[in-house]
């Protein structure tokens, strides 16, 4: 018989910390362990309710940093997917392609699979244990399941299965009397939508303000290793305007605004 190691992919949010107390609870097979991906910039309130998870499950919970996603950036290589406008070579502009997710979630995660089977770099898994990943993916986001490529590791999507959506799983909190988990994902996030900047604004100004200090910092950056055109101009905010000159209540008919599923969730998006 195969052996097999499960792990909880946990983003401190509505969905993956709903699979972390319904396994407690003995309504979801248990797990070895679980592990959250800290790019050192989530809110005071994520890092808040993840010590009140971790007191309130019997498995461990493991806290693991590849970096820091900010300082990194601006250091080491271009991560953050800012938004770009450059008339001169576009009209409609752009954005920078997405690392975060992979370098400061996914990989992590995996490496971490590895530590705990034991696997030195570049070894190969020979030990017979498979890996079942399990995701906080809800039924309302099947669009965002993906099966891994790796072959000794299966990606498992346990609120799928059980049919629950994103508005179940906040249910199910309320019924077990368990607080909402807030939002999870970091506070300059380019795919931040309308709502969330809002509530960073009005409930959060210590966060916006270095979510607007970023925004300008960014703005004629080129990279570390000058790898945006000379004439392009970055921006947090997909609207291509400085931060604090958005008006995040009035609907802007003409350009995108991002979903409303704006956790990480030890994914990102994904």
């Amino acid at each position: 018989m195969t052996k097999k190691l499960r792990i909880l992919s946990l983003g401190a949010g509505v969905q993956s910390s709903t699979l972390a107390l319904m396994i407690e609870h003995g309504e979801i097979e248990p797990v070895d362990f679980a592990v959250f991906c800290d790019t050192k910039h989530e809110t005071d309130d994520t890092y808040k309710y993840l010590e009140w998870l971790k007191k309130k499950c019997s498995f461990e919970i493991k806290t693991i940093c590849a970096g820091d996603l900010l300082e990194d950036t601006f250091t080491k290589s271009m991560n953050i997917p800012f938004h770009i406008k450059d008339p001169e070579h576009s009209k409609k502009g752009g954005i920078i392609r997405r690392q975060c997710t992979s370098n400061y979630k996914i990989i992590p995660v995996y490496q971490e699979m590895r530590k705990a089977l034991g696997l030195k770099k570049g070894e190969l898994n020979k030990t017979g244990i498979t890996v079942e990943q399990l995701m906080g993916i809800s039924l309302d986001e099947v669009v965002r399941m993906k099966i891994n490529q790796t072959k000794w590791i299966t990606n498992v999507y346990p609120l799928v299965d059980m049919r629950i959506t994103r508005q179940g799983c906040k249910d199910w909190m309320t019924k077990h009397k368990y607080p909402t988990p807030p939002r999870s994902a970091c506070w300059f996030c380019p795919y931040n939508s309308k709502d969330r900047w809002n509530y960073l604004k009005e409930n959060k100004p210590e966060y916006f303000a270095k979510a607007v200090a970023l925004d300008k910092k960014v703005r004629n950056f080129k990279g570390p290793y000058n790898s945006i055109n000379e004439t392009a101009e970055l921006f947090v905010h997909s609207r291509k305007q400085p931060l604090d000159e958005i008006d995040f209540k009035k609907k802007n008919s003409n350009q995108l605004e991002f979903s409303e599923m704006d956790e990480c969730e030890g994914v990102c998006f994904i």
